[in-house]
């Protein structure tokens, strides 16, 4: 890939001033909940942007371009899904979870049922959130070695310095400053890279007319990927610790409500573009034997200066995700794992120390996963099934209903857990028969529903007939 200086300037600059604002919101990090909650005063526009930032990621860029590259406007499925998703939660769930005044998922459940179903929630959480950092240090180092020429197995440690440092400094508060640089960056960047993209493809008229009919029809990946990520979403959106601290970290229930309702728009303008640049880099360069390559295409085609800002806005989607859920994962470990077992008299120092040297910790294992798992959408897809799948019946059903029961939790948790990875690892896609057809996420939710309706049934029962 042609790189020049102007590029090269334009990615320092990039990281001068993402480190200048890491920096100036750490220093404001005086107290625990400054770090874990953003000082709950946030207003509209940074709600609202860095929870688009947070949830864009440069796994999904990259992923969804090459997804479009192979098969075209149905790739944007990937993107499309997470309309409803957020729109519907925003109408409901925000503000019933802002009013809880809950840290974490994982707590809410211990208040519902015990500290057993706490304790799993949150390892299968952490396992999550850990695969989602993989997903994203993987794009970052895939960027500067198609940059630099340098092997991808060390610009991965180069690609997670510098969010390492200010998330581990500055916890959600300098997260969240830094993500709204960040969503700035990726939608200038992707707007300057599409407009360019189409022009130098001929314009939309050669576009449509020359790559195959196929490409803008939306059946092209069946119908039962898109509804498994529409699930996913839908689970995702409801329990995952980083759009709960930003529930928490906003202002009021209306501006969490807000940042849902604006994250949700704004992805049909951003899977347009995606699916535009997955389109416009096939028609420049077919036959790719990589198609999550297909974003160094569109880098290549872009002039001078460009070609670094897009560069720019990859990274910047992989460091707001990054970073969000590296301080979700350290928020999930310091409150519901270390001050709910290890060390429950820990001050607040000792908290924040904590939650830093867990920081480093996950970073740390999610680059080691990285060099075995390559991917980018099996990768969130599997770490998010892990957790959303089989935690989402159990909160919200016990949140309803009062006769479920503790061990029905539990039960439902394990065995959503275990069918899952039983489903992925050996069924789907794997057998003739219909079962193979039928996704993971929807095995791991059917199951956990199944048994905890099951096991809290002989309560049920013994209510009605005290009655």
């Amino acid at each position: 890939m042609d790189v020049k200086w102007v590029d090269f300037l334009v990615i320092l600059l990039f990281f001068i001033t993402i480190i200048i604002i890491g920096k100036k919101a750490s220093d404001k990090v005086v107290r625990e909940r400054d770090f874990f909650l953003g000082t709950k005063k946030m207003g509209r526009i940074p709600t609202a942007l860095s929870m688009a930032a947070n949830d864009f990621g440069g796994s999904g860029l990259v992923g969804a371009i090459g997804l479009t590259y192979l098969v075209g406007l149905s790739g944007a499925w990937w993107d499309f899904v997470s309309i409803p998703a957020f729109i519907i939660l925003g109408l409901t769930l925000v503000g019933y979870f802002k009013r809880l005044n809950i840290r974490t998922i994982p707590e809410l459940l211990e208040r519902r049922y015990n500290v057993q179903t706490r304790i799993i929630a949150a390892l299968l959480h952490l396992a999550g959130l850990t695969s989602m950092v993989t997903a994203q240090t993987s794009v970052a180092s895939m960027v500067i070695s198609s940059m630099t020429g340098i092997p991808p197995a060390y610009t991965i440690l180069v690609a997670t310095a510098v969010f390492v440092a200010y998330t581990a400094r500055g916890g959600l508060l300098a997260v969240i400053w830094t993500d709204v640089f960040c969503y700035a960056i990726v939608m200038v960047s992707l707007l300057c890279a599409v407009i360019l993209s189409v022009f130098h493809a001929g314009g939309m008229t050669n576009i449509v007319t020359s790559v195959p009919s196929s490409f803008w029809r939306l059946d092209q990946i069946g119908w039962m990927e898109p509804l498994a990520w529409t699930a996913l979403v839908a689970f995702s959106y409801s329990l995952n610790q980083n759009f709960i601290q930003r529930i928490g970290a906003a202002k009021d229930e209306a501006t969490a409500k807000f940042g849902f309702m604006y994250t949700g728009i704004n992805y049909l303008l951003y899977g347009m573009i995606v699916a535009l640049l997955g389109i416009c880099a096939y028609l420049v360069s077919p036959g790719l034997s990589n198609p999550q390559m297909a974003i160094t295409v569109i880098i290549g085609i872009l002039p001078l200066g460009v070609k670094g800002l897009l560069m720019a806005g990859v990274l910047a989607a992989t460091m707001s995700v990054s970073s969000s859920h590296l301080n979700a994962g350290a928020t999930i470990f310091t409150i519901d794992i270390y001050r709910r077992l290890i060390n429950p008299k820990a001050d607040e120092r000792t908290s924040l120390k904590i939650a830093r040297i867990s920081t480093v910790a996950i970073v740390i294992l999610s680059i080691l996963i990285s060099y075995f798992m390559k991917n980018l959408i099996n990768i969130v897809v599997f770490g998010q099934m892990l957790y959303v799948g089989c935690v989402f019946f159990p909160l919200i059903l016990g949140l309803k209903f009062k006769w479920i029961t503790g061990a029905a939790a539990i039960s439902s948790i394990i065995t959503g857990t275990v069918m899952s990875m039983i489903s992925y690892l050996f069924i789907y896609h794997k057998s003739g028969e219909m079962i193979g057809a039928i996704h993971p996420v929807f095995v791991a939710s059917g199951c956990s529903l199944l048994v905890l309706i099951t096991v809290s049934l002989p309560t049920l029962i013994k209510r009605y007939q005290s009655i």
